[in-house]
């Protein structure tokens, strides 16, 4: 009979798993040692953290479940942040940590620990994954395997963890693995509203689109475009949305909210109609002013999660509770039916906001952000592109000045949980699936700093990584709020960084320093064009802010500084 390993390694084989992410330790010894045998390619990260987040980001890819695995005790609570990371944004991962035997489980016993390294896995991780399974008896592997793979794939995606005992993997079955058949229980889509939503349509004056991550989870951006461009609509787009709509379309108005496109957050705020299409519609998009969020207009919202309208800080006047491919599929049949308006006086509004408030930033001085994000941009325009940033200023400025267009130039960030140090294991990852892809990590000193060990993944697999450090010496998101506040940022001010060229050359890896407007295309443009990785560190302007911002308080349309 087979051995609890070899069931575990049977159900990635099954599930098309092709390479495992993972930190090693004892307890996961045995999975490795089968894996191997199997012929799957083992990544070893530098940090547990590495390891899940490279699954993490080939999960996005592929909208498919990868596995990360772990040991025990401390492997378990340093890959927490990466699995929080998939929760909040919705991404299928399995998660595999290794556990002490089972006669050594505390369970129920008032003491802190009973084996070394025993951390309750399960309890730690129960609010940022779908599903917990601690396995007790080889016997229920198969089934445990299926179900966990099932779960992360079914509706609304995410991580799902399973605790594996030492001797749950190395014990021998009573009888065959029986694999069970897993039951489509995916939501019915429901699409009562979808008539409704036409008749609002045809009688709305000043319509808006917030186009949100779930239009990409749903692959239905294509439908989205064909709404968006036969009836001249314009689209916004939440953060992890951007792309939905290509960036150089007319009718694209960028992201809105926190660190949005002012223009963007006008024309929310004026619409008549807000269709809100796989959006939390988040306090980052919306503003603390919830009451306020778009006075004047229907909001209808179509998601596959009926809880986020039924708990949502802004009203909902019309949920369709469906997959967004469905959803805006039926809405073009229901459009077809109904008379809609030319809009052209809108969106020749839209255009006036759009000059009025179009993202500007002054090019004299030291070397702008803005202007290294604008250069990578310019240079990738003829490549599929991978474009993934850490959390701090260089996200916001990477989302404004980057253009996106799904699938072929896609950005991968932390939404949710905003996690720094997401940046490098994540462009690792996406380098690994798609060795074909120009993949770009646009990264800030302090996020930089949180994973930059994984320096060394990219130089063992010699990875085509473009890395482009923005170096401001501050934290500067925090910085901004804290100056803003409290005219002073202890801590997140004036940082002192090490030479982040020559730590990447200590890698063997090729580097670049940038400190001047004038060399920046030019390094860019040596740097994509090699063809291994490289590391480009940009000394910027530490006193460039993120702006225009939108504070507590304040409307979409009314963002800090007034203008």
């Amino acid at each position: 009979m087979p051995i609890g390993a070899e069931v575990i390694v049977d159900a990635f084989v099954r599930h098309g798993c092709e390479r495992l992410y993972v930190y090693p330790g004892g307890t996961i010894a045995p999975i490795l040692d089968d894996a191997k045998k199997r012929g799957l390619d083992i990544f070893c990260g530098r940090h547990e953290q590495g390891a899940g987040y490279a699954a993490l980001a080939v999960s996005r890819l592929r909208q498919q479940p990868q596995v990360v695995m772990v040991t025990s005790g401390p492997g378990v609570t340093n890959l927490i942040s990466a699995v929080a990371d998939a929760y909040y944004d919705s991404t299928p991962l399995i998660v595999i940590t290794g556990q002490v035997g089972t006669g050594d489980l505390k369970r129920d016993l008032p003491v802190r620990q009973r084996g070394f390294q025993e951390t309750d896995s399960c309890a730690l991780m129960t609010s940022i994954t779908k599903a917990q399974f601690l396995v007790e008896h080889q016997d229920d592997l198969a089934r445990v395997m299926e179900q966990a793979f099932h779960i992360a794939s079914s509706g609304r995606f995410g991580p799902v963890l399973i605790d594996m005992p030492m001797d749950v993997q190395r014990g021998e079955l009573s009888a065959p693995a029986v694999v069970p058949a897993m039951s489509k229980d995916d939501q019915a889509d429901d699409l009562a509203g979808v008539a409704e939503l036409a008749q609002w349509l045809s009688e709305a004056q000043r319509p808006v689109i917030i186009a949100g991550q779930g239009v990409l989870l749903s692959r239905s951006h294509e439908l989205l475009r064909e709404l968006a461009t036969t009836y001249g609509i314009p689209v916004s787009h939440s953060l992890l949305g951007l792309g939905a709509m290509p960036s150089d379309s007319e009718l694209a108005l960028g992201f809105h909210g926190h660190t949005g496109n002012q223009y963007a957050g006008k024309t929310i705020q004026n619409a008549d109609l807000v269709l809100a299409i796989g959006s939390r519609l988040d306090v980052r998009q919306t503003g603390n002013q919830f009451d306020r969020f778009a006075p004047a207009a229907r909001i209808v919202r179509i998601d596959l999660d009926a809880n986020e309208a039924k708990h949502g800080r802004v009203r909902t006047n019309l949920l369709i509770n469906a997959d967004a491919k469905a959803a805006l599929a039926a809405l073009l049949l229901e459009l077809k039916k109904v008379q809609l308006p030319q809009w052209s006086a809108w969106r020749q509004q839209i255009a006036g906001w759009r000059q009025e408030y179009a993202l500007t930033y002054n090019k004299q001085g030291k070397l702008k952000p803005q202007l290294v994000v604008e250069s990578a941009d310019r240079l990738s325009r003829d490549k599929r592109v991978i474009c993934l940033t850490g959390v701090g200023s260089h996200q916001h400025w990477v989302a404004r000045h980057f253009s996106f267009d799904y699938p072929q130039r896609r950005l991968l960030t932390s939404g949710g949980h905003g996690t720094m140090g997401y940046d490098l294991p994540s462009a690792v990852g996406a380098q690994l699936d798609d060795k074909d892809a120009l993949v770009i990590c646009i990264v800030g000193d302090g996020s930089f700093q949180m994973n930059m060990q994984e320096l060394g993944a990219v130089a063992e697999r010699n990875l085509p990584l473009k890395i482009i450090v923005l170096d401001n010496h501050r934290l500067g998101i925090v910085s901004q709020f804290q100056n803003f506040n409290w005219q002073d940022d202890p801590t997140t001010g004036n940082k002192w960084n090490p030479d982040f060229a020559a730590i990447a050359r200590g890698y063997g890896i090729r580097a670049f320093t940038v400190s001047e407007s004038a060399s920046v295309e030019a390094t860019l443009q040596d740097a994509f064009s090699h063809h291994g990785p490289v590391l480009v560190h940009c000394i910027v302007d530490e006193k460039e802010d993120i702006s225009p911002i939108l504070l507590a308080g304040q409307t979409l349309d009314l963002m800090w500084p007034y203008r």
